[in-house]
């Protein structure tokens, strides 16, 4: 099960076989964003909804079965959302946060789960921060893949919402241009890693800035 379904990772690619250059990336995603803040101003996680294209929706989902009303029961979605959130830790979960001076720290995700509707399915997470940050000056925050195996999309509409934040607080949100296609051999791709910088030219961003 693990092994099938750590769909960001090698094992995904060798499952769908050979693919041509252009093809790259594999699995698209539109995503959703959700800063969560507290009762004294502070940032405290970032809420995800990632829906994946159908294609892959089809390919996670083959031998599970559908309930009566022709949807996948809670029980049988949650294995999957359980391996999808762990095989992710190496990749920190796809999101970069960054304040003027450091590095925001994340821990591992809760409140994960799947959902499936019109035919695809929406992974859900929280990424708390490991200590509450300031809602202070300028926050950002990138999602990528720095293996560019996934490809990661703002919704059109309602991108990008904010839970309890402080008064006076705004965001702004940039999605770079994606390529048509792609004329770069696949060995290339197979050689990156999760330390690896090339998706980082394809990074939404959100950036936060609050009154100081």
């Amino acid at each position: 099960m693990r092994a099938r379904f750590a769909f960001f990772l090698a094992a995904a690619l060798s499952c769908l076989g050979a693919l041509p250059a252009w093809a790259h990336p594999h699995v698209w995603v539109n995503m959703r964003s959700t800063l969560l803040f507290d009762a004294s101003g502070n940032l405290t996680g970032v809420k995800q909804d990632w829906t994946f294209d159908e294609a892959f929706t089809a390919f996670a989902l083959q031998g599970f079965p559908k309930d009566a009303s022709g949807n996948y029961a809670k029980e049988v979605l949650a294995p999957l959302a359980e391996v999808n959130v762990t095989s992710l830790k190496e990749f920190d979960y796809f999101v970069r946060g960054k304040t003027p001076k450091a590095k925001i720290a994340f821990k591992d995700p809760t409140d994960y789960s799947l959902t499936f509707a019109n035919d695809t399915l929406t992974l859900h997470f929280v990424l708390p921060v490991e200590k509450p940050v300031p809602a202070k000056g300028t926050l950002s925050f990138d999602v990528y893949d720095p293996t560019y195996f996934v490809s990661f999309e703002f919704a059109e509409k309602d991108p990008v919402a904010m839970q309890s934040a402080p008064a006076g607080c705004a965001f702004t949100v940039t999605s770079p241009d994606q390529p048509q296609s792609m004329q770069i051999d696949e060995s290339f791709f197979t050689n990156l890693t999760s330390s690896s910088t090339y998706g980082a030219q394809y990074a939404d961003k959100i950036q936060l800035k609050c009154p100081q």
